[in-house]
């Protein structure tokens, strides 16, 4: 791996993502260079590390011509290098707008059926309202 290079991109939005690009360096089974791939990873942050020099095994899709990758296994450190893509919380998050927006929802209708349904005045067993003593005019 060499020419590695990161830097941030900004989005419309106000927030922002980390990219990493980097070639890998090939060599066929009798030590003859091959064309360099290159490589892109994006993601909120990263964990894990890589530098120029390590030998890394990679997964990832093609797009564009530039290999786009999920992880990488840094094979000179033995570590995992993945980006945080926060899947969980977002998901969560999207729950909780949806629950939120469902009893919303159910109150609303709630209350135009109790509105629509209501004949109005008192319920039929509550009792009659008192007549006011004859001095009482008002």
């Amino acid at each position: 791996m060499n020419d590695f290079r990161t830097h941030r991109e900004q989005w419309g939005n106000g927030g922002s993502e980390e990219v990493w690009n980097f070639r890998l360096t090939r060599h066929d089974a009798d030590g003859n260079a091959l064309q360099p791939i290159p490589v892109e990873m994006r993601a909120l942050s990263f964990s894990g590390s890589v530098s120029n020099g390590d030998q890394v095994g990679i997964s990832g899709r093609w797009r564009d011509g530039t290999l786009r990758a999920d992880e990488l296994k840094n094979l000179t450190t033995h570590a995992r290098v993945h980006n945080k893509t926060y899947r969980g919380q977002l998901i969560a998050a999207k729950v909780f707008m949806v629950v939120v927006a469902l009893g919303i929802l159910i109150g609303i209708v709630s209350l135009v059926i109790s509105g629509l349904s209501d004949p109005g005045g008192p319920p039929p067993d509550w009792p009659p309202e008192p007549t006011p003593p004859d001095w009482w005019t008002p």
